[in-house]
């Protein structure tokens, strides 16, 4: 049974793989928009360290969120080949990250779990997160968007890997340390929610501590220092000028009341949507027959606290997606815009993954005679058509995504020309940004995106009259 096992799981560890090498063939379409300028022209005129010095003082973008400044600047002198490579190494990281931290969890909980399995899940979470991403484009294929929104969710599990594991040393702990800093500097919404989770794994680990308990009392210290420097990260992006300035651009943020209110509808209807998506559901599905067929029976199983575990997850997920929604609640009184929802939508999948693994994890020792086993395994390979059918309609997207690298390449080519040939003014071409969802690109004097080719002109030194396509 283990031999069947183990090559069952291979089938759904394949098509997953698949899946995420569409996305990571999609970024070397990856190209620079928007904002992506502003900070290209700050990096190429004042250097990296002025720019990131820029936090201080400079108003023109975001660079209040210095953790973008830092990961756009060190990718930034590879070009379009660091975009390129972006996504990949990202992909990698982030899985790696969601392994390390299953195995983590499963040694603390008592659910053993192998290193297969842990990868299993952690490609399920991985992979959906992207495919089920409010905004594709702009959370995943736009370098700002992602380091924003999508590359703290990348950073976050290796935060909680460190804080959970029962090595403990200095070194860990000055590497906690910065990496809670930088996790906490790409966006409130990302902020907010590590911030939250340190918070209730700190309280834990203290109580934990209290008793006795030897993997709180080596979490404890691990975890307080997570948090206290996410909480510095908060305060640097609440405090920093652009911040201030763009706060005043809302007007008066909500009242206490008022927030409460906003957070609590939010949340209820954000969670609701997703209990009743039916592709949240075969993802529920999914992990809960992973769960049932790839273990045995032989373990026993403490109903209480299997039931306990599901319950605290679910209120972890509704807690964590709150937390993501307050800074918009907080400032804008609304919704954070579709790139940003990448976040609540993460934390809604890593939770339907855990609940189905540990409900078919633990209905496995229950009641499992021989034909429930086969049919369980039937139905398994019935519902990855699911992730299957996701690849397909993946895949459109590379039409989409080449035409418009190839038209973004076309233009540059056309600019370095006229500059080689020593032209103070060039004509270019705006790129539509329709067929991705709406992606600002390059416009004329009298439309909003006018400051984008501003910046494009200042990184470029040449004149840019814009073409309406």
């Amino acid at each position: 049974m283990r031999i069947n096992q183990k090559f069952i799981s291979y089938i759904p560890l394949v098509i997953l793989l698949i899946g995420l090498a569409i996305f990571a063939y999609l970024g070397i379409h990856f190209r620079y928009w928007a904002d992506d300028w502003c900070y290209n022209a700050d990096f190429r005129n004042l250097g990296f360290l002025e720019t990131l010095r820029g936090y201080l003082y400079n108003v023109t973008y975001t660079p209040s969120r210095y953790s973008v400044t830092i990961l756009a600047g060190l990718f930034y002198p590879l070009g379009v080949f660091g975009l390129q490579i972006l996504l990949p190494l990202s992909l990698l990281l982030w899985t790696w990250g969601l392994v390390r931290l299953f195995i983590n969890l499963s040694s603390l909980s008592g659910f053993s779990l192998s290193a297969l399995q842990a990868t299993l899940l952690s490609l399920i979470i991985v992979y959906f997160s992207i495919y089920l991403a409010p905004h594709l484009y702009q959370s995943v294929y736009w370098n700002t968007g992602f380091f924003t929104y999508t590359f703290p969710l990348v950073l976050l599990p290796w935060v909680l890997t460190l804080v959970t594991d029962q090595n403990t040393s200095k070194t860990k702990l000055i590497l906690i340390a910065l990496l809670s800093l930088l996790a906490g500097g790409f966006s409130e919404a990302s902020c907010t929610v590590l911030v939250s989770i340190l918070a209730l794994y700190t309280v834990i680990s203290f109580i934990g501590s209290r008793y006795k308990k030897v993997w709180a009392q080596k979490s404890f210290v691990p975890a307080l220092v997570a948090l206290t420097f996410a909480i510095v990260a908060m305060a640097l992006l609440v405090f920093a000028p652009t911040t201030q300035l763009r706060a005043e651009r809302y007007g008066e943020p909500a009242s206490l009341p008022e927030l409460v209110t906003l957070v609590l509808n939010f949340t209820r209807a954000f969670v609701t949507l997703s209990v009743k998506d039916v592709q949240h559901l075969l993802i529920l599905v999914l992990a809960g027959l992973l769960g049932f067929v790839l273990n045995s029976k032989e373990r026993d199983i403490n109903i209480p606290k299997t039931l306990a575990l599901g319950f605290g997850i679910f209120v972890l997920a509704i807690l964590l997606v709150a937390a993501s929604l307050t800074p918009s609640a907080y400032i804008e009184r609304g919704l954070p815009i579709l790139r940003t929802q990448i976040i609540p939508r993460h934390i809604m999948i890593f939770a339907f993954v855990a609940l189905g693994w540990v409900g078919g994890y633990s209905l496995r020792p229950l009641y499992a005679p021989t034909w429930l086993q086969a049919t369980a395994t039937v139905a398994l390979l019935i519902t990855l058509i699911f992730p299957i059918f996701t690849i397909y309609n993946s895949s459109k997207y590379i039409p989409i995504y080449s035409q418009r690298a190839q038209l973004w390449d076309e233009r540059e080519a056309t600019i370095l020309s006229a500059i080689e040939n020593g032209q103070d003014r060039v004509e270019v071409l705006a790129i539509d940004g329709a067929p991705v969802g709406g992606i600002r690109d390059f416009d004329p004097p009298d439309k909003k995106g006018y400051w984008i080719t501003l910046c494009a002109a200042d990184y470029y030194h040449i004149k840019l009259q814009v073409i309406l396509p």
